[in-house]
């Protein structure tokens, strides 16, 4: 199957990347900006979607539609496009594309499947698109997995995991469960050092112990707490899948408590773009220390 039309819910800053790739690649792109924000809108001006009013022409024009958002989120979507789907009779194609759970995936596929769709379960590992040299992998999985293929090398690779909806998820649910899960762990340690007043004395000791990961999770400090919102459902979604089977959902029940907390800092409020290049780590746990329940 050729696609043409394929619509993107929502142009945010991996949405919004894939989508200028895809246009760039001759496909017709499209999205729904209704109750948007004047940040999705700039971003899929700025991209080159095409804006349609409703759920209900969105279903009806595209031939692809790609879930790109905040996993919190995800359930509605799906739940807004099988409504749709039903009031045009469309036979719609869905890709989940979010840090959602396996079994969140098949729940949404429940939802697609029920309203007459098809669904394929994508996990994304990579960042936002902006050259060839560093496209993100899309992960599919689930019986129509093959009808993504056409996008390979058109701003993703796509790789087929495998035959069953949850694969591609738990891809991308375990890659987000190391690295989320060790942003929030060394945040906490140096928020821990910060208010005992040992962040000097520690920072200089570890590189010896962490050569090379320190000075990588220290540029993840800089822009955690603009991402921090996010993160609190991948990490509750982590939790879920952990705890499905017979693993403990503490750690990162733990690391939604340490995003929970960032997010509630006036640096959350800043997008990537807005952040200060001139700004320190020792600034950001400073600026974070101040919002602990508990002070020096």
């Amino acid at each position: 199957m050729a696609f043409s039309t394929i619509a993107i819910l929502s142009p945010g800053n991996m949405g919004g990347a894939v989508g200028a790739c895809l246009k760039k690649s001759g496909y017709d792109v499209l999205t729904c900006l209704a109750g948007r924000s004047d940040f999705t809108r700039r971003k899929a001006e700025e991209a080159g979607f095409r804006d349609v009013p409703d759920m209900v022409a969105l279903v009806r024009e595209a031939d692809l539609i790609l879930s790109i958002l905040d996993p919190a989120k995800a359930d509605e979507i799906a739940e807004a496009v099988a409504a749709a789907m039903k009031e045009t009779g469309e036979e719609s194609i869905f890709a989940d594309c979010n840090a959602t759970s396996p079994a969140t995936a098949e729940r949404l596929n429940a939802i697609i499947e029920g309203a007459g769709g098809r669904f394929v379960d994508v996990g994304i590992i990579g960042g936002a698109p902006t050259r060839r040299e560093n496209y993100p992998q899309f992960c599919t999985s689930g019986p129509h997995a093959s009808l993504l293929d056409e996008l390979h090398d058109r701003g993703v690779r796509i790789e087929r995991i495998g035959p069953d909806i949850g694969q591609g998820s738990a891809i991308k649910i375990c890659n987000g469960a190391y690295n989320k899960g060790a942003f929030a762990l060394y945040t906490s340690v140096m928020l821990a050092a910060e208010h005992y007043g040992c962040t000097e004395f520690l920072r200089e000791r570890l590189p010896g112990s962490q050569a090379g990961t320190a000075e990588k999770l220290d540029g993840a400090i800089l822009r955690l707490p603009s991402l921090s919102g996010r993160y609190i459902g991948e990490m509750e979604q982590v939790a879920e899948t952990f705890a499905a089977i017979g693993l403990t959902p503490q750690i990162h029940q733990g690391a939604a408590d340490l995003f929970r907390l960032l997010n509630a800092s006036p640096l959350a409020s800043e997008r990537r773009e807005e952040i200060d290049p001139d700004r320190t780590v020792a600034d950001v746990l400073q600026d974070l220390a101040k919002i602990l329940p508990v002070r020096p």
